[in-house]
């Protein structure tokens, strides 16, 4: 099997060397939808890119940065689009427009907006077209509001090395998906910078980095979640290869933890992770750190020897599609047991054999990827699409459409 680099980390690496105006040489790197909408805005600035497969090179072109209209557009990703309206804003002196999809408008903004105009940027949307008037931002004390996204906090950290003071950010003692935040500010200590959060306050330096001019991406645990899922679920034993650095964290290697809660067997080591089948029991599990394991863990659920509870997903809602929505449909068409409350969900192990039926993954490639494992199990199974995998895990399309047999 092959691991793709984390779209988490990748996105916040090409951000970093934006900023700073650095070439590089990314291995282990992943040609996802997302990431591609981020390459385009980088080439759209002033970036030659190059290479093939796992491999890109980025050279930064000042001569066709000064050429650049400085027009940028987003379709898919929202964390490319929050991550780069940041950027946008901190370039002094220059008026940039984004062309923005509706979803990625129904998905939100107004919190970074609010925090940008704060330090001096200027930003106005008429109809899905966004004007920025960038500045050199202050920096300084702002809060946010922590129930939606992580990713409006992500997206002021990473711009604090060019803003003119530090950056002081008061969180929600509510803050969602924490451990992204925790990977922004690991990101920026990792090549030099100075970022601690202590309780709900986020301390940044404004300070240059070191970047280098190769880095490797760490596996992605998204990935890694699906396979190890899966191999939960029926033997034999699996290894799965890793690559991570030991000073970065991802919020799906919380997968492991709720596996073993699970029952299941394994064992972690610097190059591997090995997932040994057992059978399952249901757990209470809260979510609100790691939420994107959702839809895997409600499936996981069905093949539990007691109901499951997953906690902290109300906002959900909010994501590429409306996943609760998405696993409930799915879970009436199996005729499976649940029970929805405002913020929770409780599912019930499957205890017959589904019929011949088709689930809506409404092309959200973490629903796609759930629902594999119900085909693995069930061939008569079949999924609405597989193409939204090319959102986040290009590799695995031709894989999972010839799994079922």
């Amino acid at each position: 099997m092959k691991i793709p680099g984390s779209k988490s980390i990748l996105l916040r690496l090409m951000l970093l060397m934006a900023y700073a105006k650095r070439d590089m040489t990314i291995q282990n790197y992943n040609p996802c939808s997302d990431v591609r909408e981020l390459e385009a805005a980088l080439q759209s600035y002033g970036y030659r890119i190059s290479g093939q497969d796992q491999t890109r090179i980025f050279k930064f072109d000042s001569q066709l940065c000064a050429q650049s209209q400085h027009h940028y557009a987003f379709q898919q990703s929202a964390t490319a689009f929050r991550l780069w309206l940041s950027f946008l804003a901190a370039l002094p002196g220059i008026s940039s427009q984004l062309s923005l999809s509706d979803i990625l408008l129904f998905r939100g903004y107004a919190p970074l907006q609010q925090a940008l105009e704060a330090m001096g940027a200027k930003i106005i949307l008429q109809g899905n077209i966004m004007q920025i008037q960038g500045c050199q931002l202050s920096g300084g004390q702002h809060n946010l509001p922590g129930n939606i996204s992580s990713q409006y906090a992500s997206s002021l950290i990473l711009a604090t090395p060019n803003m003119q003071h530090e950056l002081l950010l008061k969180l929600s003692p509510f803050q969602v998906s924490q451990s992204y935040i925790n990977l922004s500010l690991q990101m920026l200590r990792l090549f030099g910078g100075k970022a601690q959060l202590s309780g709900t306050q986020v301390q940044v330096h404004n300070q240059a980095l070191r970047l280098p001019t190769r880095f490797t991406v760490d596996a992605d645990f998204s990935t890694v979640a699906y396979y190890a899922a899966r191999a939960a679920l029926q033997p034999p034993a699996v290894k799965i290869p890793l690559y991570l650095n030991p000073s970065l964290n991802q919020a799906d290697e919380q997968i492991l933890d709720f596996l073993k809660q699970m029952g299941a067997r394994v064992r972690k080591t610097k190059k591997y992770v090995q997932i040994k089948a057992a059978p399952l029991k249901g757990a209470n599990f809260d979510l609100k750190d790691s939420p994107d394991l959702m839809p895997l863990m409600a499936i996981l659920a069905l093949f539990g020897q007691n109901p499951s509870t997953l906690k902290s997903i109300g906002r959900l809602i909010y994501k590429e599609s409306n996943r609760i929505d998405g696993v409930c449909k799915a879970l009436q068409k199996l005729e499976a047991k649940y029970f929805l409350a405002q913020d929770s969900i409780k599912v019930y192990p499957l205890t017959h054999e589904p019929g011949k039926l088709k689930l809506d993954t409404q092309e959200d490639h973490r629903l796609v990827m759930a629902f594999s494992l119900l085909t693995q199990r069930y061939p008569q199974i079949q999924l609405s699409e597989y193409k939204s995998l090319c959102k986040s895990f290009p590799f695995g399309y031709q894989e999972l459409i010839a799994a079922p047999a």
